[in-house]
């Protein structure tokens, strides 16, 4: 802790002097660091300058000794860990540097590390990687090396220095949906008490993550009032385990049709009839989308079967897709933009027609049909008339203007 006193100089003015003890000197003695200043403020704000730059001076061995290995080991026990990221953030950074930063860098000493090799890094992995991967490349590169700054690991930080590759941004992301061939053919791939069936028709028919279907719990469905209540998603990472939801505005109650209460029911009952088949050995049917023997199965697992049914068929499926197919066509009937955007969960209309939203002919078509009938109702033939009779000028001037 900083030590401060008072000194009274020659000239009679005061200032202040603030020491800190940093170690021993050769003969055992305390060391310590001096500042000053014309009030205490200043006195301390020159002693952690010097705190500082002594601690900068006293890590600059670690260049030496410190991989970038290394490194990301330390940042991610002490900085990501320290900001609560959320497990599959935390797992999708991990994923980001073993695959893409860990086979070019980490072997490389922090002595090694320069705005050059940065750029060169970051130019190479622009032209093979995705925007989207490339931003989590970013994050975790320029986090580690701001670490690394900020401790005094390194003297400067190359990270500042580095040119990105600029993208063009995209107003709409204009995902594909899904083959609707292949979505007429999936259920008839399976039977009705078949975990990948009733996944299905629960992601069709309420645009739900995959994640939040297979967390779903009957004691989540509400029959009577033919209500779901997402409030929790599945995680795989470290095995099958129950997570909170994405964000809080995840968490939601939504109406559902009478159709997907009717086929969840009949799922219900076949586990049921499934519970005293296998006795003891059921695994107790806790979550909605549970097998025949009352486990949940790995969504992933899920996913994978249902691309492996399709496969003699030349098809190909993503799941999610089912989510941006449920918020187009919703939208493309009628349905009010916030309430899909409320039903998918999301923070803002803007996240559901940036990202969920497909544009469609369908979608032109009723554009320009819609506005033809406000266009025609616009200049009726009664609205006409109605402007005449209330407009006094137009009628002395109506056979002048015609």
């Amino acid at each position: 802790m900083a030590k401060a006193r008072k000194i009274k100089k020659k000239d009679g003015k005061y200032t202040y002097e603030v020491n800190e003890v940093v170690g021993k000197n050769e003969n055992g003695n305390p060391k310590r660091i001096y500042a000053y200043g014309a009030t205490l403020k200043e006195a301390k704000e020159n002693l952690k300058i010097k705190l500082d730059a002594y601690n900068r001076m006293g890590y600059q061995n670690l260049q030496n000794k410190m991989t970038v290995n290394e490194l990301y080991d330390y940042w991610l026990k002490n900085e990501a860990i320290n900001k609560s990221l959320k497990e599959n953030t935390m797992h999708g950074y991990t994923g980001v540097y073993n695959n893409h930063i860990k086979p070019c860098l980490g072997h490389l000493y922090l002595k090694d590390i320069n705005v050059m090799v940065v750029q060169n890094f970051i130019t190479e992995a622009s032209e093979r990687l995705t925007k989207y991967i490339m931003k989590n490349v970013h994050i975790v590169l320029g986090q580690m090396l701001r670490l690394a700054f900020d401790q005094g690991f390194i003297a400067n930080n190359p990270y500042l220095y580095i040119r990105k590759k600029k993208y063009k941004k995209d107003k709409c992301l204009n995902y594909e949906l899904p083959d609707e061939d292949t979505l007429r053919l999936i259920p008839t791939l399976f039977h009705e008490t078949d975990p990948e069936y009733i996944s299905f028709y629960i992601a069709l028919y309420t645009g739900a993550r995959c994640s939040e279907i297979f967390g779903l719990t009957w004691d989540d469905v509400d029959f009577e009032n033919h209500t779901l209540d997402i409030n929790k998603q599945i995680s795989e990472i470290g095995g099958i385990h129950e997570i909170a939801t994405k964000t809080p505005t995840s968490i939601r109650n939504i109406k559902v049709s009478n159709d997907l209460i009717e086929m969840l029911k009949k799922y219900k009952s076949n586990l049921d009839k499934f519970a005293l088949l296998y006795g003891k050995t059921f695994g107790g049917g806790k979550y909605v989308c549970s097998d025949s023997k009352g486990y949940l199965k790995r969504p992933s697992y899920v996913r994978r079967n249902i691309q492996k049914k399709l496969k003699p068929y030349n098809k190909e499926f993503r799941f999610h897709t089912l989510r941006h197919f449920y918020a187009t066509k919703a939208l493309e009937a009628g349905t009010n933009v916030k309430a899909v955007s409320r039903r998918l969960g999301h923070a803002s209309v803007q996240v559901t027609l940036d990202r969920y939203v497909t544009f469609t002919p369908e979608m032109d078509d009723e554009a320009v049909d819609i506005f033809d009938s406000v266009i025609n109702d616009f200049f009726s033939e009664k609205k006409i008339k109605n402007t005449f009779r209330s407009n006094s000028w137009l009628r002395k001037h109506s056979a002048t203007l015609k």
